[in-house]
């Protein structure tokens, strides 16, 4: 743990630490020391050939960049022991671009099974320059050079760089520059980009196993989720719906990110009524094309695989092949024929080049999982990629009511605690993204300079679920957030909107059961990050065997952030609809947490992450027929959720 804290200290500079110099010149050489050596081989050669060098800047959506990635991830991935593999990482650290290495070894400690429990410290401390604006890091290094004790003060108050949104020049399209609070929060992209380097596209097969995890199903349902969030928090903003991205019309909203690279280059932008250059039509035709097959199979009802066979689509779980399918990744049934239209699309939109050298490659936020979500565009193109998830659910029949039903259960009602929300001050540590003077006599681990934000919050709250049941046993509760209903036929169009909030199981027993629930016990909801700094002191500490280093949950890095459960909502509140569903428990193929221990670990590739095996987003995933939907097991709540000042908040805080 000390070690992968030390090795991620200040990526852009040389490696300070006397213990690690000595691996910095080779890796180990003996075959005998890989599990795969031929992979391993493949990397080398790739290595003589010539890398993506240091400094220059990395981006995962470009085919060489991801390849070389891929078989650093091997090499890393292959070292039968600690002792090569804590080697090989040294010499990688030294010799290998920033980016690719932090990505190769994030990859690695999220996904080899001896590392699982391993922490690494939050992307946004590691890479700053991907969540602040490049303004901050200016000032921060111009006081450096007046100042020589700039960052060395025991009363961190002193070390603020006070950062803002970049709404003022980053969207000034329809007040969409008003949502950046939301679109910039460092949770949220973090949230982001550790769901993409779970489920990597270039990573799967058989070894990893993250089709046991209903991959495809997943990646639609995690968008869709996104997207329904986004909605909401427009709505509280006075905004309309996203706008529809198409290929033929010009991009309205522009965008300015602000961001610069550590490099001082700043993140590629895109005006308002963005054209598409002249080249790019034949790029689109070919993106337009892919689309077209997936959109054509999902018709046809039926997928072709590499060797021509056919599989149907007209199974509920052949979500799962239409989610790889169109997010391209390795378990796709054919990805020669369907392509990969995400990372196609993305590379046009942020008007780059797929298959660019590194003197071309000039990325856009577009292009970096940390930073995809800044983007309006990022939205109107999900929407337009979850066309696919909609039109594939279309063509399986409505739910019946006995699919819904659960028979002799019944919800009475449900009384909801006041709904409030509010800006707090939020500090990042950014002292990884400044230059560190080794030569000084200071630390690395004294110096802390940190940014502050402000960002949305709400106050706990809990609920009161009263079920009515007729018989004992074990049900499964899923809450969902949506906009307000005023008549039930809306739903048809509004079942997109509906984010789910919790899910979780239920003994009932015969009679009423009255069930107290609050935000803090939600099932997809995370706290903040423990610092980068304050852990590595308590690993220190437990080093030193001063203290024990206790893992719990609030490091792992897979959780919706649970400031963001609620939008900003209005002064004078602001309408939701809460749904409610208790349905029987249909157990999952692998019974939950059977095969991981969910106190230190997200269990990616495990197969057993679910509660049950319901599809994901049901009962709103298909279309809904009216005439059986309305069942004693469900229930419609309206809520408001008031917006105040920070000042009054002390009160329940």
């Amino acid at each position: 743990q000390k070690f992968f804290f030390e090795i991620l200290r200040h990526l852009h500079q040389p490696i300070a630490l006397e213990e690690y110099r000595p691996y910095t010149e080779r890796w180990i050489t003996e075959p005998s020391k890989y599990a795969n050596y031929t992979e391993v081989n493949e990397f080398l050669q790739s290595y003589e050939q010539g890398l993506l060098r240091k400094g220059q800047i990395f981006t995962i959506y470009n085919y060489w960049y991801a390849k070389q990635t891929l078989q650093l991830y091997r090499f890393f991935d292959n070292a039968i022991d600690w002792d090569t593999y804590y080697k090989n990482v040294i010499w990688a650290r030294q010799n290998i671009n920033e980016g690719m290495f932090l990505s190769a070894l994030t990859l690695s400690v999220l996904h080899r099974p001896d590392l699982q429990g391993i922490i690494l410290p939050a992307i946004y401390e590691i890479y700053p320059h991907y969540f602040f604006d490049g303004d901050v890091f200016h000032d921060a290094a111009n006081r450096r050079a007046i100042d020589p004790n700039y960052g060395f003060h025991t009363n961190k108050r002193y070390n603020l760089a006070l950062s803002n949104y970049t709404s003022s020049f980053a969207t000034q399209f329809y007040g969409e520059g008003s949502l950046s609070y939301f679109t910039e929060d460092v949770g949220l992209n973090s949230y982001y980009y550790y769901f993409m380097m779970d489920y990597a596209p270039f990573l799967g097969g058989d070894k990893l196993g993250l089709k046991n995890d209903r991959r495809g199903e997943l990646y639609l349902f995690m968008h869709q989720q996104l997207l329904a969030r986004y909605y909401l928090e427009r709505s509280s903003n006075g905004l309309g719906p996203i706008q529809e991205l198409t290929w033929e019309s010009p991009i309205a909203t522009g965008y300015y990110s602000m961001l610069r690279y550590w490099n001082g280059v700043p993140f590629r932008s895109r005006e308002s009524n963005f054209l598409w250059r002249p080249y790019d039509p034949i790029k689109l035709s070919g993106l337009k094309a892919y689309e077209e097959r997936v959109r054509q199979a999902i018709d046809l009802g039926y997928v072709v695989t590499r060797d021509g066979q056919r599989i149907s689509l007209r199974q509920p779980e052949a979500i799962d092949i239409v989610g790889n399918l169109v997010s391209g990744t390795v378990d796709s049934v054919n990805v020669d024929y369907y392509k990969m239209i995400e990372t196609t699309a993305r590379m046009i939109l942020a008007q780059g080049d797929y298959y660019g050298s590194a003197s071309e490659v000039w990325p856009g936020v577009l292009m970096h999982y940390e930073t995809s979500m800044r983007d309006p565009v990022f939205y109107q193109f999900y929407q337009r990629l979850l066309s696919f998830y909609w039109d594939f659910k279309s063509y399986l029949p409505p739910y019946t009511r006995d699919e819904l039903k659960f028979e002799g259960v019944e919800i009475k009602g449900v009384s909801v605690e006041k709904l409030v929300t509010y800006m707090e001050p939020f500090d990042v540590d950014i002292s990884n993204g400044l230059g560190f003077n080794y030569g000084a006599e200071q630390s690395t681990w004294n110096f802390s300079v940190y940014a502050r934000k402000q960002r949305l919050n709400h106050k706990p709250f809990s609920y009161v679920l009263n079920i009515s049941s007729q018989f004992a046993g074990k049900g499964v509760v899923r809450m969902y957030m949506g906009p307000k209903m005023y008549h039930l036929s809306q739903l048809q169009y509004m079942k997109k909107f509906f984010v789910e909030m919790d899910q979780y199981t239920v003994d009932l027993v015969v009679g009423d059961n009255p069930i107290k629930r609050n935000t803090r016990e939600f099932y997809y909801d995370i706290r903040d990050r423990t610092t980068y700094n304050e852990l590595y002191k308590r690993i220190m500490k437990a080093y030193n065997g001063e203290e024990q280093f206790v893992l719990d949950m609030s490091e792992v890095h897979c959780g919706w952030p649970d400031r963001l459960l609620l939008p900003k909502g209005h002064p004078n509140g602001f309408p939701l609809s809460f749904f409610f569903i208790v349905t029987p428990f249909y157990p999952p193929k692998m019974t939950q947490f059977s095969n991981f221990d969910a106190t230190y670990t997200c269990g990616t590739g495990s197969g057993s992450k679910y509660i049950d095996a319901l599809p994901f987003g049901f009962p709103f995933d298909r279309e809904i027929n009216f005439s059986s939907f309305a069942t004693t097991n469900m229930l419609f709540s309206d809520v408001l959720v008031y917006h105040v000042d920070g000042n009054q908040t002390n009160e329940s805080h």
